[in-house]
């Protein structure tokens, strides 16, 4: 969007999350969250003016329930770390 307040504060500051909603769903039944920095691709060119980034994700996390219902599970995901899984009653 021209002239948004969002480009100047990835420009500032270029980290970022973005929350899902957590709505129960067969596919994803829990909440998903990315992490990361907005990296600047420079000024869009086109119809619309404004400015492209590009998402470096440092960090996928997902947190739901267990099959049976009983348990918190928080799955992870770091560059150079990899998955991991945590189970909590």
């Amino acid at each position: 969007m021209p002239g948004a307040v969002k480009g100047a504060d990835l420009r500032r500051d270029p980290r970022f999350a973005l929350h899902s909603t957590p709505v129960p769903s067969p596919v994803v039944p829990g909440d998903v969250k990315l992490a990361g920095r907005a990296v600047s691709t420079g000024p869009l060119t086109g119809e619309v003016p404004g400015d492209g980034f590009r998402a470096e994700i440092t960090e996928v996390v997902w947190t739901g329930l267990n099959d049976a219902g009983d348990r918190l599970v928080v799955e992870s995901w770091r560059p150079g770390r990899g998955r991991r899984r945590v189970e909590r009653e």
